[in-house]
């Protein structure tokens, strides 16, 4: 949870220059704890956590309010707005284009088609593809969706969940067996045990795929490499290890600068 001693090392500064930095700290640093939050929060809220007047968070929110980046609802509570959508969207297009040339070299190495999958909703979605060269490859269409429970490399997405989100995710579907349920909670186990899933689930095509986790804060990905059964009938610590390097490598352009751990403390109102 966002605290107020985590503001307390940095001083104000008389320069204007340094007053208008930590202006737009501030400002992200309120977006950020509102997504701690749970995405809405009271100006009582956010002032006790972020040490701040109630009248200095009130006039911050009240201009993110104006641009469309917070929303203020009828009982007064402030929740995260939707000028805030098309900025994540433009920055997940930019940092998922950018996995591109560490796919390719994954798929030269494995001689298989690699892809960078993220979770969207409760849904698997193929972001990144780079084609194997091979007669039998697999070829999924960037539009195709598939529900994450279904599949191996799903599973794997939603292995990055709390228990409680992943319940809630099958329950929405609202067709599941409680047995289907149980197995698909055993798999997710075995798989954070594990760190990696190999996924037969699409055994009709003669294909099999082994993905393995993407770090990053916020929303799940994996990369995953997919091919011939025969040709990865034997998914050795080589694969596991050539996917785990470009997750690690991806990951890195995926991973946040956390505003609230270089923020100044005391605030000024």
């Amino acid at each position: 949870m966002f605290a107020a001693s985590e503001l307390s090392r940095i001083q104000q500064s008389p320069d204007d220059g340094m007053k208008r930095v930590q202006t737009v700290e501030r400002a992200f640093a309120t977006l950020e704890l509102m997504v701690e939050l749970g995405g809405s929060a009271t100006v009582s809220e956010l002032a006790k956590c972020l040490d701040l007047s109630m009248a200095g968070v009130h006039r911050q929110l009240r201009t993110m309010a104006r641009l469309g980046y917070v929303h203020q609802r009828a009982n007064k509570s402030y929740c995260l707005g939707p000028g805030l959508i098309r900025l994540g969207e433009g920055a997940v297009e930019q940092h998922i284009l950018a996995a591109r040339p560490v796919l390719a070299l994954t798929a030269q190495q494995l001689g298989e088609t690699a892809s960078l999958v993220m979770l969207d909703g409760d849904y698997l979605v193929h972001a990144v593809q780079v084609q194997s060269s091979r007669a039998l490859r697999s070829i999924t269409h960037p539009d195709a969706t598939v529900p994450a429970h279904a599949t191996g490399t799903g599973r794997v997405l939603l292995a990055e969940l709390t228990d409680n989100q992943i319940w809630q995710a099958m329950a929405r579907e609202g067709t599941l067996s409680a047995a289907y349920r149980q197995r698909v909670m055993a798999s997710i186990r075995q798989i954070r045990a594990d760190g990696y899933c190999v996924d037969d689930s699409d055994n009709r095509n003669g294909l099999r795929s082994c993905a393995v986790p993407t770090p990053s804060n916020g929303r799940p990905f994996a990369v995953s490499v997919t091919g011939s059964r025969e040709r990865l009938s034997h998914i050795n610590l080589n694969v596991i290890g050539s996917l785990q390097q470009a997750a690690r490598q991806i990951g890195q352009s995926l991973q946040p600068v956390a505003v609230r751990n270089s923020l100044p403390s005391p605030l000024g109102q």
